[in-house]
C-alpha cells in the first residue's frame, strides 16, 4: 500500500506546474523518505532520458531538431512544401511551447529538492544516499541552468546582479510565491550545486549524472557567465580525463544511436524503445529542410574534413544523427574561447583551436595569426559575448563550434551568446523575422497572473 501511495504522489507531483505545485497539499499522502524511495524518484527522468522521451533536461530527436530550425543552419525557405508546417519555420511560431518547458524544469527542481531537504543524515553516510543526492544536486543545477538559458537575457559583465533572473526555489514549500531574482543569485546557485555534486564524486554510470558530467555542467556554467578562468581550468580537467578522438573512433561515437561511445559523457538515447519510432520519424522530417548554403560553405576544407559528410549530403540533406549530447570536443572549443577573451593569450587559444581541427582535418594545417580566416561581413554574428566586433580569431572559433556541434542543441543558444542577431527566414509566401527579445522565452502567463510582482521578460 505504501509503495502505491508514492507512486501516486509521484505521478500527481510530475503533472503539475510550479504554481500549481505550490498549491497541491498532499494530505494522506506519502511523500518519498529513504533513499530507496529517492531512487526510484530520480530514475522516472532518468528513464526519460535513457529512452529518448526526456525533452526537459538532456532533450531528444524532437527538441533538438526543432532548436536546429529555430537557428540558422538550416534554410527554412527551401524546405519541402509537405513538411513547412510539420517543422518550425522559427522560434516564433513555437513561442508558447515554452511556458510548458517552464513548468516542467520546476516539476523536476521540484523533486531534487524532496531529495536535498528531507534525505536523513543516516542516508547520507551510506554509498546509495550520497549517489541519490549528488544526483538531485547536478539534476537541480542543470535545469537552473536551463530556465537562465532560456528566460534570461545574455549575461552581460558588470551587470548580473541588476539583471532579472528566474525565481529560486530550494525547498519543498507548498505556500512559497517566489519572485524572480538577480541573475548572479542563480548562477551562484547553480556553481554551489554543481560544487555540492562534485564533492560527492559519484562514479556510478547507473545514475547518468557522475562527478564528470557535474563538471562538464560547471564548465558551461562558468563559460555562459563569462567566467573564462574558471571555464579553462575545468574543461582542462573534463578533457585531461576524456581526451579528442578522431578518425573511426569519432565517425562510430556520432554514428552510434543507442551506445555513448568515445568521450560521451552524457547523452540521450541509451536503449531502444518506442521512442526508436519518433526518432527514425524525426530524422526523416529533418531531411526536407536542407542545411543552408553558408553553413555548407564554412566547410573549406571540404571532403578533408570528416565532418563534412557526416553532416550533410551533396544534395544538403541532414546526415547527422539528431541528438543531445554532453562531449569532450565542445570543452575544447570552450577553452579556446576562453583564452581568445582573457587577451594577450592568442597563442592559447590558437593551440587548442588547432587541437580540435587536427582531430577533424586531414591533411591539416595549423592556423597561425597570419593565416586565419577573414570575418565574412556576411556572417550572421557580428557581436561576441563581450559585445566586441568579430577578430579573425573569434570568428574561426565561433564557426568551427557551428561545424563541430551541429544538430546536437547548441547553435541556437550561441545566436543568443553572442549578439542575438537579427534574421529572417521566408516560408509559405510569408516573412518570419528573428527579432532579439525572442532569443529570450516568456514566463507562463498563469504565474504571471497568480503570483503578484512576478515580472515578464520584455516583449511579451
Amino acid at each position: 500500500m505504501k509503495k502505491i501511495l508514492i507512486s501516486a504522489l509521484i505521478f500527481c507531483l510530475l503533472l503539475s506546474s510550479c504554481s500549481e505545485f505550490l498549491d497541491l497539499k498532499p494530505y494522506g499522502r506519502t511523500i518519498p523518505k529513504t533513499a530507496d524511495e529517492f531512487s526510484a524518484l530520480l530514475h522516472k527522468h532518468l528513464g526519460d532520458i535513457d529512452y529518448g522521451t526526456d525533452a526537459v533536461i538532456v532533450g531528444n530527436a524532437s527538441n533538438v531538431t526543432a532548436y536546429a530550425c529555430y537557428a540558422d543552419n538550416l534554410d527554412a525557405s527551401l524546405t519541402e512544401k509537405d513538411f513547412r508546417k510539420v517543422l518550425p519555420n522559427y522560434i516564433g511560431t513555437r513561442i508558447n511551447s515554452f511556458q510548458g518547458l517552464y513548468r516542467n524544469l520546476y516539476s523536476r527542481i521540484r523533486d531534487c529538492n524532496i531529495i536535498i531537504n528531507r534525505i536523513t543524515e543516516a542516508d547520507k553516510s551510506t554509498s546509495k544516499g550520497q549517489e541519490v543526492l549528488a544526483t538531485a544536486y547536478t539534476m537541480r543545477a542543470i535545469c537552473y541552468y536551463s530556465l537562465i538559458q532560456h528566460y534570461c537575457e545574455p549575461f552581460e559583465k558588470g551587470s548580473s546582479n541588476d539583471q532579472l533572473g528566474v525565481p529560486l526555489v530550494e525547498s519543498f514549500d507548498m505556500e512559497a510565491r517566489p519572485l524572480r531574482t538577480g541573475l548572479q543569485n542563480v548562477i551562484n546557485f547553480v556553481i554551489d550545486d554543481l560544487k555540492k555534486a562534485i564533492d560527492l564524486n559519484i562514479s556510478k554510470e547507473e545514475y547518468r549524472f557522475t562527478v564528470d558530467v557535474s563538471k562538464a555542467y560547471l564548465a558551461r556554467m562558468y563559460f555562459w557567465a563569462e567566467d573564462w578562468t574558471n571555464a579553462i581550468a575545468v574543461s582542462k580537467e573534463i578533457l585531461s580525463k576524456h581526451p579528442l578522438i578522431s578518425g573511426e573512433a569519432y565517425v562510430t561515437m556520432l554514428t552510434d544511436r543507442y551506445n555513448k561511445k568515445g568521450n560521451v559523457l552524457l547523452r540521450s538515447y541509451i536503449f531502444p524503445g518506442t521512442s526508436d519510432l519518433s526518432y527514425e520519424s524525426v530524422e526523416s522530417q529533418i531531411k526536407h529542410r536542407p542545411a543552408s548554403k553558408d553553413f555548407v560553405d564554412l566547410f573549406v576544407e571540404k571532403e578533408a574534413d570528416i565532418r563534412y559528410e557526416l553532416s550533410f549530403n551533396s544534395v544538403r540533406q541532414n546526415q547527422k544523427n539528431p541528438c543531445a549530447r554532453v562531449r569532450s570536443a565542445e570543452f575544447c572549443l570552450i577553452i579556446a574561447e576562453s583564452y581568445a577573451h582573457l587577451g594577450g593569450k592568442d597563442a592559447e587559444s590558437l593551440e587548442w583551436l588547432n587541437k580540435l581541427r587536427e582531430n577533424r582535418i586531414s591533411p591539416f594545417v595549423p592556423y597561425t595569426m597570419f593565416n586565419l580566416p577573414k570575418v565574412d561581413p556576411d556572417y550572421i554574428i557580428k557581436k561576441d559575448a563581450e559585445d566586441k566586433n568579430l577578430t579573425s580569431l573569434m570568428y574561426a572559433i565561433i564557426t568551427e563550434r557551428q561545424k563541430e556541434l551541429y544538430m546536437e542543441k547548441d547553435r541556437f543558444f550561441e545566436l543568443k551568446r553572442n549578439g542575438r542577431p537579427t534574421f529572417w527566414v521566408g516560408a509559405n509566401g510569408l516573412k518570419y523575422v528573428m527579432e532579439k527579445f525572442l532569443y529570450t522565452t516568456p514566463l507562463p502567463k498563469s504565474d504571471i497572473d497568480i503570483v503578484n510582482g512576478l515580472k515578464q521578460n520584455k516583449g511579451y
